[in-house]
């Protein structure tokens, strides 16, 4: 626990710092999926169903 008010300050003003460094960060990695559209996940296409034997036993 910090006591004295200027080692508080200077907690808080490197915490403030850090918080908006990871803001920016987080901005540009927004900013660069922005740039290139969300793709949907293909889907694989259902099997065709099994043929019927035109043999009959």
């Amino acid at each position: 626990m910090v006591i004295d008010h200027p080692t508080a300050r200077a907690f808080l003003r490197r915490t403030s710092e850090s918080l908006g460094d990871a803001v920016k960060e987080l901005d540009a990695h927004l900013d660069f999926h922005r740039f290139f559209p969300a793709q949907a996940p293909q889907q694989t296409p259902a099997p065709p169903p099994p043929r019927l034997s035109a043999r009959h036993r």
